[in-house]
């Protein structure tokens, strides 16, 4: 065969070759896209079908995914999903059921999606963490018993909770999963914490004492007590922003609303738009640190409402049952 047969035949068989490796790189499944919420994010529910809304200059924008989203750390792209009533965890497109077979309550993702806490509960609430990357267990090696499922993470790998150590310490309690070491954050004086949260490293809780009295407790990540609010009746949810502290709830001759407390004041913002503020809901926030909470002029219908400089205003959303998500 002379030299110009050669080269045909070199040319017909790297062809060939080329089409074939199109072929397979086009059987190649596509990457999913990666799913990017930000703060104010919510899932709308009609007759049992879940939508995830982005909020977008002031608007709810339908996001592209089947996944009903609970929890979502805005660095890692790492969210939880309650699949039929099974909680799972995505993370770097990989995803996987946290248990099987069993009842998850509380499941909290760590600030930058490295680990996840959760109770299993099965006569008592047994927490469990496990580290999302290689989805194995890590130990706790706590002398604390904990109150109910009053626990946070504070940081990218420290819980924070509340219970009594073996001491009879009462108090809040810190444990670094990296170091494994428990700490006595904050010792109560008295009484005991019925509401635990950490936001932004700072820790708040609503403590009543024995003569009923209920306080709202700023506390920083050195144990160092920042803030009280007195006279609180009942607290549904917290936000902090740089504004000051924004509480759902009541307090003492008041009724259930929305209140903000900066400068060592305290100041009602809802009274009568909407007419009702569903607690249950809790409360959200947008990038800029605006509330967003749940309401309307009935049981029966609910709206979402947002304030901004202390300004309640209607937001536009489908309509439905509302649930935020929690952002990291």
């Amino acid at each position: 065969m002379n030299r110009k047969g050669r080269k045909k035949v070199f040319l017909s068989g790297f062809i060939i070759l080329i089409n074939i490796a199109l072929i397979g790189c086009n059987n190649t499944e596509p990457e999913e896209p990666k799913i990017e919420l930000s703060k104010g994010a919510i899932a709308i529910e009609n007759s049992g079908e879940y939508k995830i809304y982005n909020l977008k200059d002031n608007k709810y924008e339908l996001v592209d995914t089947d996944y009903i989203i609970t929890s979502y750390d805005e660095e890692s792209g790492t969210f939880i999903i309650n699949d039929n009533g099974q909680i799972k965890i995505n993370s770097l497109s990989k995803e996987y059921s946290v248990e099987v077979d069993e009842a998850i309550v509380s499941p909290k993702v760590s600030l930058k999606g490295k680990y996840l806490s959760y109770f299993v509960k099965d006569g008592y609430l047994d927490l469990k963490i496990k580290d999302i990357e290689s989805n194995t267990y890590v130990d706790f090696n706590s002398d604390v018993i904990i109150s109910g499922d009053l626990i946070d993470w504070i940081n990218e790998d420290t819980l924070v909770y509340y219970g009594i150590d073996n001491n009879k310490n009462n108090g809040i309690f810190t444990y670094n999963v990296s170091e494994k070491k428990e700490n006595l954050l904050f010792k109560l004086d008295l009484g005991y914490v019925e509401y635990l949260e950490a936001i932004e490293e700072n820790l708040i809780i609503v403590q009543e004492k024995d003569n009923k009295e209920r306080f709202l407790k700023v506390i920083n990540n050195k144990g160092e007590l920042v803030e009280t609010i007195d006279k609180i009746v009942e607290v549904s949810d917290v936000e902090v922003t740089k504004d000051g502290i924004y509480i759902l709830g009541r307090l003492e001759n008041n009724n259930y609303s929305l209140y903000k407390y900066s400068e060592d004041s305290i100041k009602r913002l809802v009274y009568d738009f909407p007419k009702l503020i569903n607690l249950e809901k809790g409360l959200s926030k947008d990038k800029d640190g605006n509330i967003i909470f749940v309401g309307g002029d009935d049981k029966n219908t609910e709206k979402l409402y947002i304030s901004v400089d202390g300004t309640i205003s209607q937001l536009e959303a489908n309509e439905g049952k509302y649930y935020f998500i929690d952002i990291n």
